[in-house]
This record gives C-alpha cells, sequence and structure tokens, in this order.
C-alpha cells in the first residue's frame, strides 16, 4: 500500500513538474505584458507623473482627490447605471435570442449567421453606424419614430442627458447580445427534450416548461455569461468616448472615459491611473469567480477519489 502510494506521488510530481515547464512560456509572457504593467500602474498610482515629467512619489493623495472629486464619484454613477441596464438588456433579450434559435424553422443555421454579425463587426463600425442613426440630421431613429407618429420633430439625441445615455446602451446591447444567445443556444441544445414531453404530458404550459426546466438548466451560463459581460461592460470607452465623449455635460462619461480625459487631456497621469487601480479589486473578485465556475474542483475530486477508497 505504501510502494503504491509513493508510485502514485512519483508520477504526480513528475506530472507537475512537466506542467511547471510546458508553462513556463506562458508565465514569463504573463509577467512581461500583464504583471509588470500592473505593479508599474499601481506605483505611478501613487506619485504626481505627468506626461513628460518626472514621478515623484505623493503616497494616498491622489485617491483622496479621486474621492472627494464629484466629477469622478459622478462618473462611477455613470459606469454603475449604463452596466445594469445594458447588461440587463443583453440577459433578457440574449436568452429570448437563443429559445427563438432553438425553434426549428426554415432557414435557422442563416438566422444563426446573421444574428453573429454585431459581435463580429469590428467595434469603431458599429459605434459609427450607431452615431448615424442617432444623428439629428437625417439619422435613422427620428426618421423611423416621425414615421410611426412618435414624435413631432427630431430629438437631439446626444444633446439630452437622458436620451445620450439611451443611445450609448443600445449601441452596447446590440453589440453584446449574440454573445448571450449563442452561450444560452449552446446549453439549450444539450437538454433533452424528454423534459418537456413529459412537462407537457402533465399539463405544463410554455412558461411553465420555461421556469421549471429551461431556466433551472441554463442559470449557470446565463451567469457565466453575464459576469463575462459585466467586465467587458465596465471597460467599455472606445463607443462611449467616440459617440458622445462623455457628454453632454459629463451626463455619460463612465469611469474609463474620465481616467482617459484625466491621464491624457489633463495631463495628469498618476492620477488616472489611480482611476483603473480603484476598480481593480473589484474586477478581481469577479474574474476569480468566473476561474471557480469554469475550472474544476481538484479538492472536490480528491474528496471524491478518498470516499471511493
Amino acid at each position: 500500500m505504501n510502494e503504491a502510494k509513493v508510485k502514485g506521488a512519483g508520477k504526480m510530481s513528475k506530472e507537475a513538474r512537466f506542467a511547471w515547464l510546458i508553462n513556463i512560456p506562458l508565465i514569463v509572457y504573463l509577467l512581461c505584458v500583464l504583471l509588470v504593467p500592473i505593479i508599474w500602474g499601481i506605483y505611478i498610482s501613487f506619485t504626481n507623473k505627468t506626461i513628460g515629467g518626472p514621478a515623484k512619489f505623493i503616497g494616498f493623495r491622489n485617491y483622496v482627490r479621486l474621492l472627494t472629486d464629484k466629477e469622478y464619484l459622478h462618473s462611477i454613477v455613470n459606469t454603475l447605471k449604463f452596466t445594469f441596464f445594458a447588461i440587463a438588456l443583453k440577459a433578457v433579450i440574449g436568452t429570448a435570442m437563443a429559445l427563438s434559435l432553438n425553434m426549428e424553422f426554415k432557414g435557422r443555421n442563416i438566422v444563426r449567421a446573421l444574428l453573429m454579425i454585431p459581435w463580429t463587426l469590428p467595434n469603431i463600425v458599429a459605434v459609427y453606424n450607431w452615431k448615424w442613426i442617432f444623428s439629428t440630421n437625417g439619422g435613422v431613429a427620428n426618421y423611423l419614430m416621425r414615421t410611426f407618429g412618435l414624435i413631432d420633430k427630431d430629438l437631439i439625441w446626444f444633446g439630452s442627458a437622458g436620451l445620450a445615455m439611451t443611445a450609448i446602451i443600445i449601441s452596447n446591447v446590440w453589440r453584446g447580445t449574440p454573445f448571450f444567445g449563442m452561450s444560452i443556444l449552446a446549453k439549450l441544445q444539450t437538454i433533452s427534450g424528454d423534459y418537456y414531453e413529459a412537462a407537457q404530458i402533465d399539463g405544463a404550459n410554455v412558461w411553465q416548461r420555461f421556469i421549471y426546466i429551461t431556466l433551472p438548466e441554463i442559470k449557470e451560463v446565463l451567469l457565466l455569461s453575464t459576469l463575462m459581460s459585466t467586465i467587458w461592460t465596465l471597460n467599455e470607452f472606445e463607443s462611449v468616448w467616440l459617440m458622445t465623449g462623455g457628454g453632454p455635460n459629463g451626463s455619460t462619461q463612465v469611469m474609463n472615459v474620465y481616467s482617459y480625459k484625466t491621464a491624457m487631456m489633463q495631463m495628469m497621469l498618476g492620477r488616472g491611473v489611480a482611476v483603473a487601480v480603484i476598480a481593480m479589486p473589484f474586477l478581481f473578485l469577479i474574474i476569480n469567480y468566473i476561474a471557480k465556475m469554469m475550472l474544476p474542483d481538484e479538492n472536490a475530486g480528491k474528496r471524491k477519489r478518498r470516499g471511493k477508497g
């Protein structure tokens, strides 16, 4: 018994050494492009570094200034508002999209391919298309709303706080919904049809079948998609910057736009980087949770093997 354990331990040790050996290039790469920049960024956030100027250590002064800056605090509110509504809409519309595409109909594969286009397009192309759609002069949104009698005169989408926020949320939802749809669709196709047949025989309607069969089956994929999309949405910069520039009057200025303006336009690099550093713990928590969901629980496997033994 002891001899078998020793052989098993030796085998595991060899496997562990081999795993470390083949992962050395990846580890070096991550150190160079991830860990070193993070450490440098954290250090810079504690300095008064300006673009083209020297860096002098000033302790927590950047963080104190940020936490007492109404513009920064307002950018946090904007970020949370933008993220909440965008994620909620993407989850609901993506689920509906997956349920629709899971049905049998002629040309289903073509429709699936077409609905992936928003997610595959270059972001800058999508953003400028939406900027044109919401344009005051010749914009499609105003034209359609006038046609259906919803408005009497053109709306100035990027001149009103509420409309500007609505515009960037719609743009983000349009682009991100296919990720939810395809992720949930992949899970839907693994659900046995016997469950639905049995429920239908028992008299369950469509809504009851969705609540008691579909939703429990897709909840993990839905949660994982939500967490991953939350990270991407919180880090959104390009769409907001190109569509509104954070305006009007800072009403769509999310944290990344504030960070960019502070670091690149006001030249206060240290304070701009501090914005990202403040957000890091929250993002790390989400990433850690995603990793636990996606990676197998090794300890659970060990406990199961011990139980059998």
